[in-house]
C-alpha cells in the first residue's frame, strides 16, 4: 500500500482520525459527526485534520478505502495455481475471518448496512471486482455458462458478507476457525458441482477438509 512511504507520524495522525470516526459511529450517524467531534476524538486539531483531507466527506471517502485496501491486502494469497506463467490472486478464508474478528468493533459498525449502506456497497463492488479478476485470469468466460458467471459472482459475494454480517451481529458466537471450516464445507459442496467461484476462496485448511 501506498502508506508505506509516508512519513510515520502521517501514517499515526491518518490511524487516530480513522478511529476517532468508527468509535464515533457507535453512537452517531455519519452525517451528525462533525469535523470537530473527530479531531477532539483523535486528539488532533483542526489545522491537522486539514493539512491531510479538503473536507469530511473526503476523510470518510478515504477512510473507508483505507479499510477496505487494509483488508484485501490482509487476506489475499498467491494460490497454487498458475495459469500460463502467471500466479493467481485467491482470498484465503482462514485470513479473512481472523482479520474481521480481530478488527470486530470496526467491520460490525461498517457492515450495519441501515446506517453505513456506502461501506457495504464498497467492500461488495471491491469483492466483485476480485473474483472477476480471478475469473479473467483462470481463462473462463464470464457468459457462456449454464449458470452466467455474473450471477454466481452477485450470489457468491452476496451470501458471503450477508453471512460475516450476521456472524458480527450475532456477537461472534463461532470462532474464527470455526467459521473457517464450516464455509469452506459448503464452498467444497458447491465446487462438486462444477463451479469454478468456489475456488476463489481458499486456504490451507480446504483440501484436508472431509465432508
Amino acid at each position: 500500500m501506498a502508506d508505506k512511504k509516508l512519513d510515520p507520524r502521517v501514517i499515526k495522525t491518518r490511524t487516530n482520525l480513522r478511529h476517532a470516526l468508527v468509535y464515533l459511529m457507535q453512537n452517531e450517524k455519519i452525517d451528525n459527526i462533525s469535523v470537530q467531534k473527530i479531531t477532539e476524538t483523535a486528539h488532533i486539531t483542526r489545522g491537522t485534520f486539514y493539512l491531510h483531507y479538503k473536507d469530511k466527506k473526503d476523510f470518510v471517502q478515504k477512510a473507508m478505502d483505507e479499510i477496505i485496501n487494509e483488508f484485501f491486502d490482509s487476506v489475499m494469497i498467491d494460490s497454487a495455481n498458475i495459469v500460463d506463467g502467471r500466479v493467481i490472486r485467491v482470498m484465503s478464508l482462514n485470513k479473512a475471518f481472523d482479520y474481521i474478528e480481530k478488527n470486530s468493533d470496526i467491520f460490525t459498525i461498517l457492515l450495519d448496512r441501515a446506517q453505513n449502506n456506502n461501506f457495504y456497497r464498497q467492500l461488495y463492488q471491491r469483492l466483485t471486482d476480485e473474483m472477476i479478476s480471478f475469473v479473467k485470469e483462470m481463462g473462463d468466460d464470464l457468459d457462456d455458462l449454464e449458470v452466467p458467471m455474473k450471477v454466481q459472482i452477485a450470489f457468491t459475494a452476496s451470501a458471503m458478507l450477508g453471512l460475516i454480517a450476521q456472524w458480527l451481529n450475532n456477537g461472534l458466537i463461532y470462532t474464527s476457525k470455526y467459521m473457517t471450516k464450516t464455509v469452506s464445507k459448503i464452498l467444497n459442496r458447491f465446487e462438486s458441482t462444477g463451479m469454478l467461484l468456489p475456488s476463489f476462496f481458499d486456504d490451507e485448511l480446504r483440501s484436508s477438509l472431509t465432508i
